[in-house]
């Protein structure tokens, strides 16, 4: 049996239902939200509203994408689930550079010790805090994702370890990683040396590809490698309409890459009902595969696109 761990246990990936990857529940304790209103998620009752809109709309799983010590709560996601009926899935893992201070501990704590924390945070459960320190105080709410980003610099430097720490603890743990990238740039290199860590690709989402939809030949070149697109900027107007991004699905449906697309939102506060923003979590079920049915996908390649390809990209 195929599994996807939940903030809530183990469950069958065959009940996985209608899934969005890439979405973001409840944000608190980071130093982020000083300065980034957008990302202002921390009331719970909101979070909570917004799963049941979710939920009313016919979705089931989804992923909170904010990894270890960027204002993830475990306990908070635990007891959003379980009051939503929405199936979440935790990250582990680290992410882009203004979720942490400057002498954080992300940017000098060696690897290997990194490494062991992200397997912890798989295997025995998540920590609390962490983003003004190193965290003391540890769950049993385990993680079920790893989160791993390139900045611009690609995969060396400082990035590169932080890549390594994230990678090893996917493969030594049979967990998907999910990759933050700039518009898709570095994703080649980056994807070369997590197979070479012993991650297969199939075991990769990469994100964020879809926030240029005009040169859709990179997009090939990443699709190639085996890896999951996961195209989450849906509801992000200002990168794009809708009528691009289904353009773009179509074009890589027709290249033979139906398999590997994922769809999400990576929502912020401004884009959220619950918190007074413009298009909600359930947008994609309500709004976005209606206007894809009137395209012309079809039912079945609906289901494998929000139900069978995430049910392989997030099972274990």
């Amino acid at each position: 049996m195929s599994v996807i761990e939940t903030v809530t246990g183990q469950s069958d990936v065959r009940d996985a239902g209608h899934c969005q990857p890439h979405e973001h529940v409840y944000i608190t304790q980071t130093p982020a939200l000083l300065t980034n209103p957008e990302l202002r998620l921390n009331n719970l009752a909101a979070s909570i509203k917004e799963l049941k809109l979710y939920k009313e709309a016919g979705g089931n799983t989804l992923v909170d994408a904010n990894p270890l010590a960027t204002g993830r709560d475990a306990l908070a996601l635990k007891t959003a689930s379980e009051v939503s009926g929405v199936q979440i899935i935790a990250c582990t893992g680290y992410h882009i550079p203004v979720f942490y201070t400057k002498d954080h501990w992300i940017w000098d704590t060696p690897e290997e010790k990194l490494e062991e924390m992200f397997v912890r945070e798989l295997t025995e459960g998540m920590f609390l805090g962490g983003c003004y320190g190193w965290p003391s105080y540890q769950t049993d709410i385990k993680a079920g994702l790893v989160k791993a980003m390139l900045t611009q610099e690609g995969v060396s430097g400082r990035t590169r370890v932080l890549l390594g720490a994230a990678g090893r603890a996917a493969a030594r743990t049979g967990t998907s990683l999910m990759l933050h990238t700039e518009y898709g740039k570095g994703a080649l290199e980056a994807v070369q040396y997590l197979t070479e860590l012993g991650l297969a690709p199939e075991r990769i989402l990469i994100c964020h590809v879809d926030r240029q939809v005009k040169d859709l030949d990179i997009h090939e070149k990443i699709a190639s490698t085996g890896v999951f697109m996961e195209y989450d900027t849906i509801t992000l107007f200002e990168f794009h309409d809708n009528e691009s991004e289904i353009r773009m699905l179509q074009h890589m449906a027709g290249k033979g890459f139906l398999d590997q697309i994922l769809i999400s939102t990576d929502p912020t506060a401004d884009r959220l009902k619950s918190y007074g923003g413009r298009c909600g979590m359930d947008y994609i079920l309500k709004t976005f595969i209606p206007r894809l049915k009137e395209c012309g996908f079809t039912e079945g390649e609906i289901c494998r696109i929000t139900r069978e390809n995430p049910g392989r990209a997030l099972g274990k």
